[in-house]
């Protein structure tokens, strides 16, 4: 595209020739289409640019091999021009070395959903941008109306007649009076008062799909949620591909009937937020295809939620208002309950996590699984039990009511460890106590007595097994959480609450256990509703509420370039990881090395900071 005009989108596909600007010309039916690999971003009017009509091009080469793209795009000519590399090692030697081309390196670190800790770093390579560089040190950046004006501090930026320099690094704060608006944005603006917010939350990041419309004061208008147990369970786990099959199949007429029970439609919503990760990437891209089509259609904000903190922020969606509530409701100022911070244990079938929570975006994870999570290990020994239902968790723990704890001692996990940053931390694991538990079973119920024992016996030893298993499960989980309360207390003195959510957050002993870690630590604990401890739409639309109340959300694409703003975060980090926190142990294989080193696992992050590199 050019600054001053829009041109239709070019994608470069694998396999393709190389492009050059004439050729370009001719598939765009423009003379104003570039070549790139990429969709067009429209941009502003030619009076709003520092060079007006000159070509940029955009590339992206992150999902491709190494050196790849090379193959696929003329980079004398887009070198020629201003280019914009996102990723830009990926290019590969031939095109980018240390010293060539000259250009400027903008790096970006940063944890979580709110980039906790951000951080942007320029490094000039080349005499001409390292002595821009220098200027800019001088005087005191690049937003300047001319190269070379004097900087003051309530100069605005180029081509924002609202947007000042202080605006720009100003810190985050709460919204304050009115709530914020989308004036000055290309989307509909929000009602001023919050309660006439209808948004609708779009969830699908594993195997329920689920939609919820929720009024800005937290009342749920409607709820639908689509289930796909009776797909896996054959399976004995959620099979990624057909789960993006089931939410295929299930998100229009989930989202519909959400619509349905709020009695409304789309065209009436004031905003959209969806699941963006962490999760399975071919389940995420499902739901985000879906709410990137209802909000490019009708012009709405659109939010892009983390699933973890999704869960933890469902705690304070306010109880439905009643006579007595309202007024309080009525000032867009209220705190919700519990108040930040507040320490937080999620506890799902792909999370283990204690993490403190300092507000939205603020997490620093205290201690996470380094192997299974206590949802995984309940699923997985149920069906080392025979349990064959998904989640199998919620069975086992209705025949633990059965047994008895005491029959079978398992063994607790990390006793026996050698590492002491494992003995005194606040780390999980799991995968030791399901291994001692299949080890049991074969010994004490083996597969060729089963068939002459009565039904009664075979289920009773079943049950103790259990019982068993969860005791020890929960023990350890409370062991660790109580600790990580300790850590918590000492980082922030203020803490008066425990939050407890994820879907093994509905399990019975897990709750009875922690409510006496909240107890000894003195300490409230803050539990959602089992209905809303599993995935679904609820969580995400409340998350989406308490973002739009702080002006977080962003305009949405074209109804012609949704497609191309299909942006997921399989392994999002939710924050910051403490340095007494190891994290999630992967094998040393070459696959595993390479995950390990592109990115954070899901359950929490690794100890260095997400980063990216643009280079100009």
């Amino acid at each position: 595209y050019r600054c001053g005009g829009a041109a239709p989108a070019i994608q470069a596909e694998e396999g393709s020739q190389p492009q050059t600007a004439s050729d370009a010309t001719t598939i765009g039916g423009s003379a104003h289409s570039q070549t790139r690999a990429g969709c067009t971003v429209p941009s502003g009017p030619a009076s709003k640019s520092l060079v007006p009509d000159c070509p940029v091009h955009h590339v992206d080469p992150y999902r491709l091999p190494e050196g790849k793209i090379a193959s696929l795009i003329n980079f004398e000519a887009v070198f020629s021009d201003i280019a914009l590399v996102e990723w830009p090692e990926r290019l590969g030697e031939q095109l980018m070395t240390k010293d060539k081309p000259e250009r400027l390196e903008v790096t970006f670190e940063g944890f979580g959903p709110q980039a906790e800790g951000r951080c942007v770093t320029l490094a000039g390579v080349g005499t001409r941008w390292q002595a821009t560089l220098d200027r800019w040190h001088v005087e005191g950046g690049p937003l300047r109306k001319a190269p070379g004006d004097p900087w003051t501090s309530t100069e605005q930026s180029v081509g924002d007649d609202t947007t000042g320099v202080e605006s720009l690094v100003a810190p985050l704060e709460p919204a304050c009076g009115p709530c914020p608006t989308t004036g000055g944005r290309s989307c509909r603006p929000l009602p001023q008062d919050f309660r006439e917010w209808l948004v609708l939350g779009v969830e699908s990041s594993c195997d329920d799909t689920g939609a919820a419309v929720l009024r800005g004061n937290g009342e749920i208008l409607g709820e639908a949620l689509a289930s796909q147990a009776h797909i896996h369970e054959q399976w004995g786990g959620v099979v990624p591909r057909l789960a993006q099959e089931g939410h295929r199949e299930a998100i229009d007429r989930t989202v519909e009937l959400a619509l349905e029970k709020a009695g409304i439609g789309a065209e009436s919503l004031s905003a959209v937020a969806v699941t963006v990760g962490p999760g399975l990437g071919l389940c995420l891209e499902v739901g985000v295809r879906k709410a990137l089509h209802i909000a490019s259609k009708h012009r709405l904000p659109l939010v892009r939620i983390h699933h973890m903190e999704a869960h933890t922020l469902v705690t304070r969606l306010p109880k439905p208002p009643t006579a007595e509530s309202e007024p309080k409701l009525a000032n867009s100022q209220a705190e919700f309950e519990p108040a930040f911070p507040f320490l937080t244990l999620l506890v799902s079938g792909g999370h283990n996590m204690a993490v403190l929570s300092r507000g939205l975006g603020r997490h620093t994870i205290l201690g996470s699984t380094i192997d299974d999570s206590i949802g995984e290990a309940f699923d997985k020994t149920a069906r080392i039990l025979g349990i064959m239902q998904v989640p199998g968790g919620p069975h086992l723990e209705r025949l633990a009511k059965e047994g008895d704890p005491t029959v079978y001692k398992l063994p607790r996990p990390l006793s026996k460890t050698r590492d002491e940053a494992l003995q005194r931390g606040c780390d999980y694991s799991f995968s030791g106590l399901k291994t001692a538990v299949r080890t049991l079973v074969e010994k004490e119920l083996p597969e060729k007595e089963v068939a002459d024992l009565p039904e009664e016996e075979v289920r009773s030893r079943r049950a103790n097994f259990a019982a068993a298993f969860q005791k020890v499960a929960v023990e350890h989980l409370c062991e660790r959480a109580s600790r990580a309360a300790d850590w918590a207390l000492a980082l922030e003195p203020s803490m008066s609450t425990l939050v407890v959510a994820g879907g093994v957050a509905a399990n019975q002993q897990v709750r009875a256990g922690l409510r006496q870690v909240a107890s000894g630590a003195n300490l409230t604990m803050h539990c959602p509703p089992p209905r809303l401890c599993v995935d679904n739409g609820v969580m995400v639309a409340w998350g989406g509420i308490e973002r739009l109340r702080l002006g977080l959300y962003e305009e949405p694409p074209s109804e012609a370039g949704a497609e191309h703003a299909v942006e997921i975060r399989p392994r999002w980090p939710l924050g910051a990881r403490d340095p007494r926190s190891q994290g999630q142990k992967l094998p040393s294989s070459k696959g595993h090395k390479r995950k390990a080193d592109e990115g954070d696992d899901a359950a929490g992050g690794s100890r260095k900071k997400a980063s990216k590199k643009t280079a100009v």
